[in-house]
């Protein structure tokens, strides 16, 4: 069920679910709000994160194209996936793919391992993050410091725009093919996150519906 057609304001969305990504640290609440004559997700931390997460399973060569808005009101401006010790984001759109994962490297391997015991849940074979950053470029593509399997791609960067909705509409097997260099297996997962548990201050972003068509 698209957000902006929900009833459950105040609850979490249909077909969504908390993902825990950091056990010893606070979540990120997430409930749908009415906001701009909109129902949308809202996203709030304190020195927390968390993600919502909707698991799927799409061919995304058949429905390449991820549509979706987000509003933030503030960022930090030394919040950045460029540096793992100021990896904070108000806003990123996570999406999971399967693939092989005997191609893994050990490294990757290893770290998909602590992932699993430390959160109970399997990390994807390859993650695309789409990110609004403080300080990195948009269109920049960074990787995260400890896998190469997951890779972000800055849509938004700074305070230019805040307090205002912004609309996307990306291909995700070309941003994929740009970020990996190869074609993305099925589309397993699709997840928002907003966190401020690195930098230990506060973050806040409202999401409209996503689209994959």
């Amino acid at each position: 069920v698209p957000f902006s057609t929900s009833n459950r304001i105040g609850a979490l969305p249909e077909g969504w679910r908390l993902h825990v990504t950091r056990p010893d640290r606070p979540v990120t609440g997430y409930s749908l709000t009415r906001i701009d004559n909109r129902v949308a997700l809202h996203a709030q931390s304190q020195a927390g994160t968390s993600g919502m997460r909707c698991d799927v399973d799409i061919d995304p060569v058949q429905r390449p194209w991820l549509r979706w808005e987000w509003r933030v009101d503030q960022v930090t401006p030394e919040a950045t996936v460029a540096d793992d010790d100021q990896d904070d984001c108000p806003a990123r759109l996570v999406l999971g793919f399967a693939g092989d994962t005997s191609r893994l490297s050990l490294r990757d391997r290893l770290f998909a391992d602590q992932v699993e015991l430390f959160t109970g849940e399997p990390l994807p074979f390859a993650t695309l993050c789409y990110v609004w950053d403080g300080q990195a470029a948009a269109e920049t593509v960074l990787p995260y410091a400890r896998s190469g399997r997951i890779r972000y791609l800055v849509v938004e960067s700074g305070s230019a725009g805040t307090g205002q909705w912004h609309a996307y509409r990306r291909n995700i097997v070309a941003d994929f093919q740009r970020v990996y260099g190869e074609t993305p297996g099925r589309l397993m997962g699709l997840g928002v996150l907003t966190d401020s548990d690195d930098i230990k201050n506060t973050a806040e972003a409202w999401y409209g519906d996503l689209v994959i068509e």
